[in-house]
């Protein structure tokens, strides 16, 4: 509890302007939104999903830009960190999943906090994030938890 305590405190520190209700949004997040917009409004509008879009690149199959996945058990779990403001959801998942990872290789708890806090601001993890590489990010931050979990 002290480190997902810690984890938070950190995040909304860091991330602070947050709270006020300003937002990240990343070049490629605006791009996402538009590419996908085709997508949105067919599944808005048809009781069967979009699996092809036309708005990318002279057509592309819907699942590499935009599916849900309702039947992946972690979308339960991201939905519970999707409670956080958009990119402090993405910060904490590094935290949280490089520390589990260090406790799975035996590190104490403290050099395990410590870890996680160096990857998470690595300039490289941060930078995809401003950039709006959203589903980079998360799948960084989940990388760390399943090599633990081998």
């Amino acid at each position: 509890m002290v480190a997902v305590l810690a984890f938070l405190c950190i995040t909304f520190g860091f991330l602070s302007p947050l709270l006020d209700g300003k937002e990240i949004l990343g070049d490629d997040t605006r791009h996402f939104l538009g590419m996908t917009k085709e997508i949105s409004d067919y599944n808005a509008t048809h009781d069967d999903a979009a699996l092809w879009t036309d708005s990318m690149f002279g057509g592309m199959p819907a699942y590499q830009i935009n599916m849900d996945q309702p039947t992946n058990v972690l979308t339960y779990f991201d939905r519970v960190l999707r409670l956080l403001p958009n990119a402090s959801y993405r910060v904490f998942l590094y935290l949280i999943g490089f520390y589990l990872l260090l406790l799975a290789f035996g590190l104490n708890p403290w050099l395990s906090i410590a870890g996680a806090i160096a990857f998470a601001f690595g300039s490289y993890n941060l930078i995809i994030i401003v950039a709006g590489h959203n589903t980079k990010a998360v799948a960084i931050a989940y990388m760390a938890p399943v090599i633990g979990s081998i």
